[in-house]
């Protein structure tokens, strides 16, 4: 008897580290990856090392209050991330406009107030203040862009309207007089202008300011084809938390010359 329970205690001895070190740890959080490219003035992706930034901090916080890992993709085109998202591909975007397309594949999550569009003129141009006075004028507008549905009810009125198919494209025609103006995202169309010599000094911004009817907001995009898609709740519940603590203004509208996207 006293050699049998030496034998099982053994055997157990034995079974109970391997059983143990097979055991999956339940604590390991669940991994998201965000995919981004380079957006000055929100998140810098250098060439080498990880991006960082305000909207870098912003996530890597409501990472933390979801209880999840962030994961960073590699500096992807916006249109590239959107197929990935679709696809299911990649799990997360940021600054995103809504829209019924986009709200078919993923799970969109407001956090912010988003700034309207601005309508960019020739330095020399006169200026607009009515869109009467935009009616008389061959406006670009960008392909694929997400505009707010009191925006494309303008644009659909307007006579002369010029697709372009990006805000380079739009500012490279409206610096070579093939268009009047422009109707473009603030952030956007400012990083682009302070990198690119050629635009230095050569637009403005019209006085004409287009009134939204309703807030209009900048999400937070969820896969809805990502493994990780039922972390809706868990990742709307921590943007709730960001907001009332005040975080969102704290990361994207205290700081200098660089208004929310």
């Amino acid at each position: 008897m006293t050699g049998i329970r030496t034998t099982f205690a053994l055997l157990i001895g034995f079974l109970l580290p391997v059983s143990l070190q097979a055991a999956p740890s339940a604590a390991e959080p669940i991994e998201l990856e965000w995919c981004l490219d380079d957006f000055p003035n929100r998140h810098h992706y250098p060439e080498h090392g990880n991006p960082y930034g305000p909207t870098v901090d912003f996530m890597q916080e409501l990472a933390k209050r979801a209880g999840v890992q962030l994961r960073f993709s590699p500096s992807t085109p916006f249109a590239r991330c959107l197929r990935m998202m679709e696809q299911g591909k990649t799990d997360v975007m940021t600054s995103l406009n809504a829209s019924t397309e986009r709200a078919q594949y993923m799970h969109l999550i407001p956090y912010d107030h988003a700034r309207p569009e601005v309508i960019l003129l020739r330095q020399e141009s006169p200026d607009i203040w009515s869109v009467a006075e935009l009616s008389h004028l061959n406006l670009m507008v960008i392909r694929g862009y997400t505009y707010n549905a009191d925006i494309l009810n303008i644009i659909a009125r307007h006579q002369q309207t010029i697709e372009v198919d990006s805000l380079d494209s739009g500012l490279n025609m409206l610096l070579l007089n093939r268009a009047d103006a422009l109707l473009a995202p603030v952030q956007s169309s400012r990083n682009l202008i302070q990198t690119n010599p050629r635009y230095h000094g050569q637009f403005k911004t019209a006085s004409l300011a287009i009134q939204l009817a309703e807030p209009r907001y900048v999400h937070i995009g969820l896969s809805k084809a990502s493994p990780n898609a039922r972390l809706e709740k868990q990742l709307r519940l921590a943007v709730e938390s960001m907001i009332a603590d005040d975080l969102v203004h704290r990361y994207f509208h205290a700081l200098p010359g660089a208004p929310a996207q």
